[in-house]
């Protein structure tokens, strides 16, 4: 730490709205052992933050009634931090995590599905928000078996849902019941977009790229692209694709990398397209893309 900085490394990031980027992250200084997060927003050039006492893994955003506009952060053991402008409210999610008794393992994803949250993680377990709280919508297909589970869930409805996780499992949600799809792949699968033409995206380890729809899906492939994909998100009518430090594009029925015209190797980890924006966070890196051509964001802590 020099100057008042504290160096950190990103975790997740989420796009609320344009030129709005809410971001976790973990400082550099602390142990991996250390229980802490740090939550940064990014909105029109103007850095805000806030500190937690839990493990960081996902954050979403969402609107009410009247002019509500909160960050919604998730912590590994079912933590739920709302950040809003009527303060920071506390919630936890029962039986997530570790610290129960015959835990089903930590949660993984929080994501607003057309206005309603929901929360992925270990075990299958998949938790909806009501006014009651939340309320598990998985028992049926919940499981204790070691390395199995959702690493992330999206949905275009209440009764479109898809979620994709450990050794290619991909379970559709009919706002009822959870089907098993017969899955293409064996490869873990770490992130899911649902578009607006009603197409699914999929993505993950040795290059996986799925495009479809349950139990109908095309592999796109390359012989280039063999590494892990960590995220996928469809702006401007096309996808994209982020991982092993390196951007992509699906143009037609190939992957091609893109070309940031950097001068050195970026870290990606997380996309997330918002109203004429895609936005790439890496451990180090902010990019945004308005369609035209990247930007780097600098955090005033790393420089």
């Amino acid at each position: 730490m020099t100057n008042g900085k504290v160096p950190v490394t990103f975790l997740n990031a989420y796009s609320g709205r344009k030129g709005a980027l809410g971001l976790l992250a973990f400082p550099d200084m602390l142990t991996r052992d250390d229980i802490f997060c740090r939550f940064f927003t990014y909105i029109e050039g103007n850095w805000g933050k806030a500190d937690f006492d839990f493990d960081g893994k996902a954050l979403t955003y969402k609107t009410g009634p009247g002019e509500y506009r909160g960050w919604w952060i998730l912590g590994k053991n079912g933590e739920i931090a709302e950040v809003s402008a009527q303060g920071v409210k506390r919630e936890q999610i029962s039986g997530a995590g570790l610290n129960i008794e015959q835990p089903y393992g930590y949660v993984e994803m929080i994501r607003n599905i057309a206005g309603e949250l929901y929360v992925c993680g270990y075990g299958r377990q998949v938790y909806k928000r009501s006014e009651d709280g939340w309320t598990s919508i998985s028992d049926e297909i919940l499981t204790r078996d070691s390395a199995t589970g959702f690493f992330d869930i999206d949905g275009s409805d209440p009764r479109h849902i898809y979620a994709v996780g450990w050794q290619g499992e991909i379970y559709f949600y009919d706002g009822n019941r959870w089907h098993k799809d017969d899955s293409p792949t064996n490869s873990h699968l770490a992130s899911v977009c649902c578009a607006e033409d009603g197409s699914v995206w999929i993505a993950g380890n040795k290059g996986v790229v799925l495009h479809g729809r349950f139990n109908q899906w095309t592999q796109i492939s390359s012989e280039d692209m063999t590494g892990n994909w960590y995220s996928v998100a469809v702006y401007d009518g096309k996808t994209y694709l982020a991982g092993n430090q390196q951007l992509a594009v699906v143009e037609g029925n190939e992957i091609q990398p893109i070309a940031l015209g950097l001068d050195r190797e970026i870290t990606t980890h997380k996309l997330s397209a918002k109203e004429g924006l895609l936005w790439s966070v890496g451990e180090k890196d902010i990019l945004v893309f308005d369609g035209t051509g990247w930007q780097e964001i600098a955090h005033p802590d790393n420089v």
